[in-house]
């Protein structure tokens, strides 16, 4: 990657093969001309040879035609030669990019088979994204029509402006537009993504404090009061945006409205203009963000009506008011059974890659199925269901095994979905002890969790956004999950000798040993087989007393934010954050509204404020190495490991897929629009 500024990479261009072949058409240069410019030697040899001829006949005329004849044949004879094996060999190179493209889900090929991997590695190539585009029937669409149902929990909370709105990142995108979004189909790299207009037909740059969004023509609200389907204009997208960004009359601790949990993502903005006629909206910019665009890409910074936004900046947490540009109406929901949508019949966008309109289903149905798993699995072996989330290797078998059309895809975890233990106030003891931190870290044995929990289909986790990281042997340049156990420092090791050592230096033993409460949910599956797993590896490697408090999931779910839990809360909550910034200022900066943990570290803080202005990726790479060596040596919170996203879909659903940073449904349902069935 040869552009590290992050203002110019959102505007770079792609140039596909098709766009080279066609400029190559234009300039002359047809299909067997490319082939040949790659094998050059062969028109060095035909000249040649015709200048040998030419000096022959001057030497010797009586000899000259039957020389220049046999040269002649000599010359076609190896252009013809030349010519058949170049031909050959390209012929080869197409077979054998056809074989590889032409792979299914959960095929590999011979040299893959030949590896020695591990069962994590095998499953990631197994069932790879870029194979869902070979499957049979995509030839077929997409297709118009349908109903999409799906195992999902409605929304907990209702208002996309409030400090639980990123909870509606699941539901959020199916209703509501936002300015860019990321693609998401089958053809979209599940490990990297770049930056697709929604709202936005298009953006100018012009320098690095300012951005200039171009709006959609003929974006209209859904027809529900009260804005009754009227026309979206450039001031209803700067209102909904002065909404997301606007904390700054919100004082920690008081009595005043709660910040909006996107509001860390715009401390950069210094206004929001906006031009009804031309149909822009100019972000006015204090300072240089790299983080700006990629953060506005989280599926839960969407644009409210102006209709619905009160002057406290809050959206009333009621389903009625979900009402949007988005590609679905909400017309149903009923709490702990179901929620029904059907399309917007006036939805703005089309397909990009296909130019169809958009969207493609009729309907969509989500059954409530939570803690109900063997009801949900009913529904998947019936048919109800078009889709399930796979657990683990036993999950697998017994989805294909019921439905022999599976269609498998595992996916790294996302950096902002990381199971881990936090602490509810690292300024009082015993958790104010870095060595009681550490100690609990080093009694982790995250390789029995790995193995005992997800049969070796997962990774030691931690959270941060490693795509921010440089590596040079990924097609994108940077790194992929998982983290390594020497990135994961000292404290990530498994060392329980070490770890009493620590506890006891911190004055807790077997006389006096370390207690204390974690809090969990309630619902049966690997989540709560993991937290558990690791009460009793600290119980049985440290001697530690944990009391494991159960609630519901949907109080656990609140708990991280409101922190009303005791001693620590076990949680995987850390947020959706496309940019390294939401996982960098976003839960480490003292001042950020997300820092729900108490860390407060000068050092750290300025770092993350050095992050979000530097704009040469290399060097901002640097600064975020710096944040998370600190924190895992401090281990302020302490990561278990994570498994990967097994999903599995009926052979008839298409782009249905997940990424590493959203699943559908589940985390940032993005492209609900772009699902279509072939039956």
């Amino acid at each position: 990657m040869t552009e590290r500024n992050y203002w110019k990479r959102m505007q770079r261009k792609r140039l596909s093969r098709r766009s080279l072949m066609s400029a190559s058409a234009r300039a002359g240069v047809g299909a067997a001309g490319l082939a040949l410019v790659g094998c050059g030697d062969d028109d060095d040899d035909g000249q040649q040879a015709a200048a040998q001829v030419q000096q022959q006949q001057q030497q010797d005329q009586p000899q000259a035609q039957a020389q220049q004849q046999q040269v002649q044949q000599q010359a076609a004879a190896q252009q013809q030669a030349q010519q058949a094996a170049a031909q050959q060999a390209s012929t080869q190179q197409e077979t054998q990019e056809e074989e590889a493209v032409a792979l299914l889900p959960g095929q590999l090929s011979a040299e893959e088979e030949a590896m020695s991997l591990t069962p994590e590695e095998e499953w990631r190539l197994r069932f790879h994204w870029s194979k869902l585009q070979n499957l049979p029937g995509q030839a077929d669409g997409p297709k118009y029509g349908g109903t999409w149902t799906l195992a999902h929990l409605p929304a907990a909370n209702w208002n996309v402006l409030g400090p639980n709105a990123n909870l509606m990142a699941a539901f959020a995108p199916m209703f509501y537009s936002q300015l860019v979004v990321f693609p998401m189909d089958d053809w979209a790299n599940a490990h990297y993504y770049l930056n697709e207009g929604d709202l936005a037909s298009g953006w100018e740059v012009p320098d690095d404090t300012t951005v200039v969004f171009q709006i959609q023509d003929g974006v209209k609200w859904q027809d529900k009061p009260p804005v009754n389907g009227r026309d979206l204009t450039a001031e209803d997208v700067k209102i909904a945006y002065d909404a997301l960004r606007d904390g700054s009359f919100l004082a920690p601790g008081s009595d005043d409205p709660p910040v909006p949990v996107q509001a860390s993502s715009y401390t950069a903005v210094k206004d929001i203009d906006f031009d009804n006629a031309s149909n822009t909206v100019r972000f006015n910019l204090l300072e240089p963000a790299a983080y700006l665009f990629n953060n506005m890409m989280n599926p839960f910074h969407v644009v409210a009506a102006p209709e619905f936004i009160t002057d406290d900046y809050t959206v009333l947490d009621d389903w009625r008011n979900t009402v949007g540009t988005g590609p679905y109406v909400l017309d149903f929901v009923e709490q702990g059974k179901e929620w029904k949508a059907t399309k917007h019949p006036d939805y703005f966008k089309k397909d990009p890659r296909t130019g169809m309109q958009l969207p493609f289903m009729d309907a969509l149905h989500g059954p409530d199925f939570i803690a109900q798993r063997e009801s949900e699995w009913a529904a998947w072996e019936t048919g109800v269901i078009d889709r399930i989330t796979i657990q683990d290797i036993f999950e697998y078998e017994r989805a294909v095994e019921t439905q022999p059309d599976t269609t498998v895809q595992v996916t790294a975890p996302p950096p902002g979905w990381q199971p881990y233990m936090a602490f509810k106030d690292l300024s009082a003891p015993p958790f104010n002890d870095i060595r009681v931190r550490q100690a609990l870290a080093l009694g982790m044995n995250r390789e029995e969790q790995k193995e005992g929990i997800y049969n070796g289909l997962a990774a030691a986790g931690y959270g941060q956004n490693w795509t921010f990281f440089r590596d040079d042997n990924s097609p994108w340049g940077f790194r992929e999950w998982p983290w390594t156990a020497e990135e994961l420092g000292e404290f990530g090791a498994f060392d329980a000798a070490k770890g009493r050592q620590l506890l006891d230096a911190a004055g807790f033993n077997d006389d006096n040993p370390l207690e204390f409460q974690s809090t969990f949910h309630s619902v049966p599956g690997s989540y709560l087989n993991l937290f558990l797993l690791v009460l009793d590896q600290w119980r049985t490697n440290l001697g530690v007393t944990v009391e494991h408090f159960q609630i519901d999931i949907e109080s656990w779910i609140a708990r991280l934010v409101t922190r009303e839990y005791e001693d620590t809360l076990f949680t995987w909550l850390i947020g959706a954050e496309m940019d390294a910034d939401g996982l960098a200022y976003g839960k480490l900066h003292t001042d950020s509204p997300g820092n729900y943990y108490g860390i407060s570290e000068p050092d750290v803080d300025q770092w993350c404020l050095d992050q979000r202005q530097e704009l040469d990726v290399d060097k901002r790479s640097e600064i975020l190495e710096k944040i998370r060596v600190r924190e895992l040596e401090n281990m302020w919170r302490i990561f278990a490991v994570n498994p990967y996203r097994i999903a599995g879909r009926r052979g008839y659903l298409f782009n249905e897929i997940d990424t590493y940073n959203a699943w559908n449904p589940g985390w940032g349902a993005t492209n609900t629009e772009r699902i279509w069935k072939n039956l």
